[in-house]
């Protein structure tokens, strides 16, 4: 009876509430591979600039007043008479008269003679009068004032601004570490780690220790700019036109037609009634003298003297002094202080962290067995749960 109450009572408890609960649990050994991160020192340069004050040395143009003094060359015309004298022929006509007598023989009949009429054709020379027109170009001297243009090169001085570099060279001090290298060296047995920064101990001997040579200096010459506007003066040659009176003398020549009379002897043939009486036996010849005066006429040349007065232009060269202001533009060099940055060198050791070596490890792990859970319906089988606690880390 006794066995049968507590029976009642398990079924009981069991129907109320699924309470009772079994956990059990397992070791299982795990490899575990530990990444071990190291810190190390590297050496970083860096450039920084330091402000230092250089003075520099700046061209600066100033305007003057001036004054050019220069003389000018100046004509002044002046007009005088001169007699000149020249001779001239002047032809001159006159009429001569020249004998041109001449003999005529004629046949007279001496015996019987009989009387015929004829006519017979005389020659006879008339003198004649005719106009001769001479045409004759005579010269004609003028004189006359014309301009004439020339080209004359002026001077002209401008101003033009340009931008100058007016840099200079400097020099820039570079700092060049030492070269690295490693070399046999004896360690003591204590030592300091220069990474972690512990005191170690190991066997003292000669190991393989790493070396820095001095640090190097360089001088580096470097162009520095600077920019300056100036203005520069630029002289050209500017053409300019002027106009000149000169004296121009013309010779024209005028053309006069002169009339002048001339005698001609012109042949004029006349016939005569002759009354001839005819020798019968013999003939007989008369010389008969015929007398007769010929004009000739005979051109000659008569010289006579002329005075003309002509007028003679000179120029008289007159100095004159002229003073003209103009502008100069004077250089000046003027200091200036300028700040400037000065780029500087520093080197230093940051730190920073690696992975040096992995070191493999067993690890002790609880794993839990099945679970075994007691409810009214009866019993039911879950799967192993595995403890937080024992989960591997991820790195």
């Amino acid at each position: 009876m006794k066995n049968w109450s507590i029976l009642a009572i398990v079924v009981a408890i069991a129907v109320s509430a699924p309470v009772a609960v079994a956990q059990q649990y397992y070791l299982e050994h795990v490899p575990v591979i530990e990444q071990i991160p190291r810190t190390g020192y590297r050496k970083v340069v860096e450039t920084q600039y330091i402000e230092e004050t250089v003075t520099t040395y700046e061209t600066v143009w100033e305007t003057q007043q001036r004054e050019r003094r220069y003389t000018v060359a100046r004509k002044v015309p002046e007009t005088s008479f001169t007699e000149r004298r020249y001779t001239v022929q002047k032809p001159v006509v006159e009429t001569v008269y020249k004998d041109t007598s001449y003999d005529v023989t004629q046949t007279v009949p001496e015996t019987s003679e009989r009387e015929e009429t004829h006519l017979v054709s005389k020659q006879v020379m008339e003198t004649q009068e005719r106009q001769v027109y001479v045409t004759r170009r005579v010269p004609i001297q003028e004189t006359t004032m014309e301009n004439r243009v020339y080209t004359v090169n002026r001077p002209v001085t401008s101003f033009v601004e340009r931008v100058v570099d007016r840099g200079q060279h400097v020099s820039v001090v570079n700092t060049v570490p030492g070269r690295e290298y490693s070399r046999l060296a004896w360690q003591r047995a204590n030592y300091i780690d220069p990474v972690t920064g512990e005191s170690r101990w190991r066997i003292p001997g000669f190991y393989w220790t790493p070396m820095q040579g001095p640090d190097r200096h360089e001088v580096n010459r470097i162009y520095q700019p600077n920019y300056v506007a100036e203005t520069v003066p630029v002289t050209s040659t500017v053409q300019e036109q002027r106009v000149e009176q000169v004296p121009v003398t013309r010779t024209t020549y005028r053309e006069e037609q002169v009339v002048r009379t001339e005698q001609v002897q012109v042949p004029r043939v006349v016939q005569e009634e002759v009354v001839r009486r005819v020798p019968v036996t013999t003939y007989k010849q008369i010389v008969e003298r015929v007398e007769r005066q010929t004009p000739v006429t005979v051109r000659r040349m008569e010289t006579e003297e002329r005075v003309e007065q002509i007028p003679v232009t000179t120029y008289k060269t007159i100095w004159e002094d002229k003073v003209e202001p103009y502008e100069v533009k004077v250089a000046k060099v003027v200091p200036v202080t300028r700040t400037v940055r000065k780029p500087v060198t520093v080197t230093r050791w940051e730190p920073y962290t690696y992975t040096m070596e992995r070191v493999k490890r067993m690890d002790v792990r609880r794993i839990p067995l099945e679970t075994t859970t007691i409810t009214s319906q009866g019993t039911s089988i879950s799967m192993p749960e595995i403890d937080p606690a024992d989960s591997v880390p991820t790195f």
